[in-house]
């Protein structure tokens, strides 16, 4: 049994030299977001230092330093609480069927795999052979996948074939609409050596039949493909190529620092013509070593060899491990502008949050505004075709436009130290004209997203204002009324 995509063997490759080089890039990409960069990182290590010392090195490699993965994790804000999702005309239909409780958790996952891989994909299945009552999904990375464009479109999937495990063997899944006249659905599995047409062995009901259509005999694609950035292509998986592999660098010179913090970063002494009794003879990995157990009780007592007498010495340290340290910090800090942050996005922390690339909660929010537009493309084209499968499933009358769902994704909330200086600005702004405060109030909340609103909020405050000034004079009136009057004496 296969268990995970981890056991690909090397020889399991797409045609195209493209797709084999696009996929070496993202599988290394979804090795370091998933933990499994130990043998990269090795790989490292022996192209940067001479073999002795890389056999060395490589033996435990420090996988621990991770900025490829700690940045993209960050920066994954778009789903992190469910989005607002409504039919753009202000109908009521039930979205039930399709927004579903567990898609807003698998966005997390998809969007996370789009940043960080450049894309990722979203199938879409409906499970109607157990009764079920709306549309699953499932999050597909992107280094499993191939995809060749509709005709005349060179940005939209028409063609999709996925590296599947089913058992011991390895498939292809491939569902083809370039002709939507005849559409094909196909699984062929390597057997000894060769693909073979499988489709009878895994879905014999689909042979020969393309299983999914929507109402009007059109054909369904069940993929979404989720873009970082949208732009005239399918794959944009080149972008932060920097990132991945200054992670691998990174990760590689966090070896050598702790190989050289317990080896070097101590005065190393020596002897000159002088010998003591008191050595004994030990073996680390084969190698005999003398040495001299001691401790702060013990006296060593040295006899010449020579007519000079003899000494004894020491050479400084070959490391300074907190100068190191403090390059591989400035090092790992430098890679985060190739996942397009500013300098001012980064936050300055203490001195205890170590090596960690620390993303300021005003840089998290920017980075959302900017993949917002690419997300909301794929999440409407996701929603419309889980529409044309709930709507020939299950009868439902769903929209099939994906302009026709509004999706609003909720904004990265402020922390308490973010509010006030917000607030002390606002006021002193306030108090010179600068703004008015309908400006102040959209600015202190953006999830207001019209004058309109703000001005209705505002208003309804102020209403609520008065109603509290009249009760408060009413309950001063009555306690004056109520007071009796002091006599003079």
């Amino acid at each position: 049994m296969i268990d995970d995509m981890s056991e690909i063997d090397a020889t399991i490759q797409p045609e195209k030299q493209s797709d084999q080089d696009r996929w070496h890039e993202q599988a290394l990409r979804h090795r370091l977001l998933t933990g499994a960069q130990a043998d990269d990182v090795r790989d490292e290590i022996k192209t940067l230092f001479a073999g002795e010392l890389a056999a060395d090195l490589s033996i435990n490699p420090d996988i621990s330093r991770n900025p490829f993965k700690s940045i993209f994790q960050q920066l994954n804000t778009a789903y992190s609480e469910p989005p607002e999702i409504l039919i753009a005309d202000g109908d009521e239909a039930d979205l039930a069927p399709i927004v579903t409780p567990r898609l807003a958790a698998q966005q997390q996952q998809a969007a996370l795999f789009a940043l960080a891989m450049g894309e990722s994909l979203i199938r879409l299945d409906f499970k109607h052979w157990i009764g079920a009552k709306e549309v699953s999904y499932r999050v597909v990375p992107a280094d499993v996948v191939v995809i060749e464009p509709l005709p005349g479109q060179p940005d939209t999937p028409g063609m999709v074939k996925e590296l599947r495990a089913r058992g011991n063997a390895w498939s292809w899944e491939t569902w083809d609409i370039r002709d939507p006249q005849n559409p094909t659905f196909s699984i062929t599995e390597l057997d000894d050596g060769e693909w073979v047409d499988a489709t009878a062995k895994h879905a014999p009901e689909l042979e020969g039949q393309y299983p999914y259509m929507d109402t009007s005999g059109a054909p369904i694609l069940p993929y979404i493909l989720k873009h970082k950035t949208v732009g005239s292509k399918i794959w944009n998986w080149t972008e932060s190529a920097e990132v991945a592999h200054g992670t691998l660098r990174l990760a590689a010179l966090w070896s050598q620092w702790c190989d050289s913090y317990t080896s070097s970063s101590h005065p190393q002494r020596w002897c000159l013509d002088v010998e003591t009794q008191a050595g004994i003879t030990r073996q680390y990995n084969g190698q005999s070593l003398e040495v001299i157990p001691c401790d702060r009780k013990s006296i060593i007592k040295f006899t010449s060899k020579g007519p000079s007498g003899g000494s004894l010495g020491s050479f400084p340290s070959a490391m300074a491990p907190m100068e190191g340290a403090d390059a591989l910090r400035i090092y790992a800090t430098g890679l985060s502008t190739y996942a397009g942050l500013n300098p001012s996005d980064l936050q300055v922390t203490q001195a205890q949050s170590g090596y960690a690339i620390v993303v300021s909660r005003d840089g998290m929010r920017r980075a959302q505004k900017r993949v917002e537009p690419s997300f909301r493309f794929s999440d409407q084209d996701l929603l419309a075709t889980a529409a044309r499968l709930s709507n020939f499933y299950l009868g439902t009358k769903l929209p099939e436009d994906p302009r026709a769902y509004s999706i609003r994704y909720r904004a990265l909330g402020q922390s308490i130290e973010e509010r006030k200086a917000l607030a002390e600005e606002l006021k002193l702004e306030l108090d010179l004209g600068l703004i008015s405060k309908v400006e102040a109030l959209r600015r202190l909340h953006p999830e207001i997203e019209t004058e309109e609103e703000a001005m209705a909020r505002l208003l309804k405050l102020r209403s609520i204002e008065r109603e509290l000034e009249e009760l408060e004079s009413m309950a001063q009136g009555q306690a004056e009324t109520n007071t009796p009057e002091r006599e003079g004496t």
